[in-house]
């Protein structure tokens, strides 16, 4: 907005003096808020101030996700304000912002980097009504996190990888996201993985509802991520088959319809502390962590439930195990199931057809959410003090499978499934583990095929006997593998 100069004129017995009545020329800049993008591929935040950009990023669903807008910034140049520079490092996608000219210019110059513009205006030190953007740096990946928020910057820190090199720039304080809230902060949690839980038929859903609510206000959306209802905690949600791939929506006011998927997710945005609560019959366990989908599949004619959250969060769902024995044990299987859900997250494509990275079952990984979590507290005990620590060999995800027993020695992987593809999995002496009452073809027929860990050796290992601790057990039954923390 211009403000225009007007004056008027006092005569008195020194002559005329012009005095002004408005201020000089100038323009007001406004804040705008500043979009922020979450890319799934290389785990970093973009951010934007064009809308136009956000949804056009957005439209690839696979590689960017919406993290809605936590501070405000410039468009133009407003007094007291700097460019924030952005630049690219073009071997791992992610981006460097900063308001130091200097040091623009010397990464521009780095090889691996590339210079890509002004994102947007902020000001270069500290104000009354500002308040600073922090940014921090991982050890071993090298890339850049940056947050308004004490919290996230604290629970990052909790991750000893992530250190605070400094206040990257001074937004407006006004809309920023200033929370203290410790509690959730999504790179120290690992990548979000999809869960297939359960499928219904088409006549399995037309016949019964399914129903969810959930510990706080949600949201439902469309598959192209488009919100067609907000709905208020503990209020139920109901969805049937509608015939020709449709799902028809109902809650106590109203009715929609849409193709193939529906979501649930947080209204506030913040899917960590987010439960819902899947009421489905004769099940024991229907409540789970993070977002919940509805993906019908026009090849198997079914309609899926996924469940998306952290690798952690998924972690600290674990069923393969209850944590009640020794607790260096239950390290170690959070270890192999936290490896297992990494590999399948990264390489995996059997189900992506379906919309989902892994099942929920004895045939992938078996994830029974957050009430065995409640149940069984020691499993996430045991996944916060290994937390995304998975098993390698050389550069390689080491799958790691293991069963119940052995006859006194494990079995290589080529022995027993005549492939060399996994040369960690040798045949050791098993003492440990070895079932004294049982053959070898009744063990067998029991399901021990005794390649890896034997669990009951990883039980009386970590016991009060002997005492070994979780990676000293893992290196015992794998062999020249190491353990790497990835986030």
């Amino acid at each position: 907005m211009k403000k225009i100069i007007t004056f008027f004129v006092l005569v008195n017995f020194l002559g005329v003096i012009f005095l002004p009545i408005a201020s000089a020329e100038e323009t007001v800049v406004n804040p705008s808020p500043v979009y922020a993008l979450w890319n799934k591929t290389y785990s970093y935040r973009y951010f934007t101030l064009s809308e136009t950009e956000k949804n056009k990023l957005l439209k690839d669903s696979a590689k960017w996700e919406s993290e809605g807008s936590s501070w405000q910034a410039y468009a133009t140049q407003k007094t007291g304000t700097m460019p924030v520079y952005k630049i690219k490092n073009e071997t791992y996608g992610y981006y460097y912002y900063t308001v130091s000219k200097a040091k623009k210019d010397e990464l521009s110059k780095a090889k691996g980097w590339k210079y890509s513009g002004i994102a947007f205006y902020a000001f270069e030190k500290s104000q009354s009504d500002a308040t600073p953007i922090y940014v921090l740096k991982h050890s071993k990946t090298k890339k850049y996190f940056y947050t308004s928020s004490p919290g996230e910057k604290n629970c990052m820190l909790t991750d000893n990888n992530w250190t605070v090199i400094g206040k990257s720039f001074w937004v407006p304080k006004e809309n920023a996201n200033v929370s203290a809230d410790d509690s959730s902060c999504r790179l120290s949690y690992g990548p979000e993985i999809n869960v297939g839980l359960w499928s219904y038929t088409r006549n399995g859903l037309e016949e019964e509802s399914f129903k969810i609510d959930a510990n706080k206000d949600y949201v439902i959306k469309d598959r192209r991520g488009d919100k067609i209802a907000e709905i208020s905690a503990d209020e139920k949600t109901k969805v049937k088959y509608d015939g020709d791939g449709k799902l028809l929506i109902y809650d106590s006011i109203s009715e929609k319809t849409v193709s193939k998927e529906v979501r649930f997710e947080a209204k506030d945005g913040n899917n960590f502390n987010l439960i819902f609560n899947i009421h489905r019959p004769g099940s024991s366990y229907d409540e789970y962590r993070g977002k919940i989908k509805l993906k019908y599949n026009d090849i198997s004619k079914e309609i899926w439930v996924i469940n998306t959250l952290p690798m952690e969060q998924y972690t600290w769902g674990m069923g393969e195990t209850t944590g009640t024995g020794p607790f260096e044990h239950t390290k170690v299987m959070t270890v192999i199931f936290r490896t297992y859900g990494y590999w399948y997250n990264k390489y995996a494509t059997k189900y992506l057809k379906y919309g989902f990275t892994i099942r929920s079952d004895s045939g992938s990984q078996i994830y029974r959410g957050y009430e065995w979590e409640k149940k069984y507290p020691n499993i996430k005990k045991a996944t916060e003090q290994t937390k995304g620590i998975i098993v390698k060999y050389k550069d390689e995800i080491a799958l790691t499978p293991y069963s119940s027993w052995s006859d006194g020695r494990t079995r290589s992987f080529k022995e027993h499934w005549g492939s060399n593809d996994y040369p960690w999995c040798k045949s050791v002496k098993d003492k440990y583990g070895k079932n004294s009452s049982q053959s070898t073809k009744q063990l067998q027929d029991a399901g021990n095929h005794m390649v890896g860990l034997i669990a009951n050796g990883s039980l009386k290992l970590a016991g009060s006997k002997y005492k070994k601790k979780y990676d000293w057990i893992l290196k015992y039954y794998y062999s020249k593998i190491s353990l790497q923390k990835m986030y």
